[in-house]
Formats: structure tokens, sequence, C-alpha cells
């Protein structure tokens, strides 16, 4: 395993992880550039060690699995459909502690909502829960909402986990029939306010 490391004007910006698998065809070098990791913190970052690691010499083919479905490298390329992106597992997200989990995150846009939770393992994360927050900048709150609170929106644990990293948004589940909006309007809400500028991606699987 390799380790490539780009610095900027004001030190590390990103690096890479990969190694060789050397191979040698009929045709010629045909050997594959495996990339474990690749972390960037600026764009000029991402473009070069992309651009070391697509000119490495014998290299044939670059394999990168632990990328998200918006990489930039989508877009940097001449033809992207090549490229040959498939999607797999990496990362579930079983929120244990509701009010904790939800108080935590950012969120994009100020949020008042009272969320049904579904959840037959632990009885202390189902009931209604009232979310509040200031937005991306702001804090936030989760406590049980009041007996007489009206739902805005009601889901089951398992998709309030896949919504939580803001890849699966609450519109997509409510048309998988898996989340019910209660109140006009909630659903475009909490959708806005889980998203993120860029889809999670994990690193390590597990």
């Amino acid at each position: 395993m390799r380790v490539l490391l780009y610095d900027g004007a004001g030190g590390p910006e990103g690096y890479a992880r990969w190694r060789m698998r050397p191979e040698w065809g009929p045709g010629g070098p045909a050997s594959e550039v495996a990339v474990a990791e690749l972390v960037a913190t600026t764009p000029a970052a991402y473009t070069e060690l992309w651009r070391f690691l697509l000119s490495v010499d014998l290299s044939r083919t670059v394999e990168f699995w632990a990328g998200s479905w918006d990489e930039p490298i989508l877009h940097m390329v001449d033809e992207p459909r090549t490229l040959g992106g498939q999607q797999s597992d990496s990362l579930w997200v079983r929120i244990t502690d509701v009010p904790a989990a939800l108080s935590r995150r950012r969120y994009q846009i100020p949020v008042d909502l009272v969320i049904e939770v579904d959840d037959p393992l632990l009885p202390e994360n189902a009931g209604r829960w009232r979310l509040r927050s200031d937005g991306p900048s702001g804090s936030g709150s989760c406590v049980p909402a009041e007996d007489r609170a009206e739902v805005d929106l009601a889901c089951d644990v398992a998709d309030l986990g896949a919504a939580y990293l803001g890849g699966v948004s609450f519109a997509t589940l409510a048309a998988a029939g898996r989340v019910r909006q209660a109140r006009p309007g909630a659903l475009a809400t909490a959708s806005t306010a889980f998203g993120w500028p860029r889809s999670p991606s994990s690193i390590e699987v597990f």
C-alpha cells in the first residue's frame, strides 16, 4: 500500500491510499491501480490526486470502490459512462437514541417538525418527537412532543436512519410507501432540511 499526499499553501489538503496490481498481457502492460481511499479538502487537491492516479506508469485501469454517487471525477472525464460505476452496500445507520441523534445533527434550513417514529426493538425511541433547528449554523433540539401535538411525518426508525446522513430523501422514501406525510408541506421541508451538499460515502465497510 502506498500513500500519496497533496500539500497546499497552508499544509496538507488531501491524500490517497493506493496500490499497484502488476499485470502484463499480450498487448503489453496491463497493471491496475487500486485506490483504497481518496480524501481531499480542496478542488485543487482532488484534481491533482486523480491526475496522478490516472497517469501511473504501466497501468491501464484504475479501481476505486469507496466513492460516492456524486464524485466530482464523474464530471472531470470526457466519457463518464466508461467509468463503469456500480452501487453496492457499505454503510447502514441504526439510530439507537433518536433525541440525541437528531439534536446533534446540522440541518440545511430552519426546521420545526413533529416526527412520529416506530421502533419495535427500542421502545424508548418510539413516539412523537419535536425537532427544531435554526439551520446549518444553528443549534438543534429534539424532545418528546406534547400529547396533543399534531404529527407532520411518520416513519419507521429504519427509514429515519436511511435519511439521517442525507443520502436518501424523505420524499423518495415517501414515494416508496415507507414514510407518511401527515401535514401538507412537511415532506418538502424534511427532505430539504435533512439534505446535504455532498452524498455520504463510507471509506470503511461496517
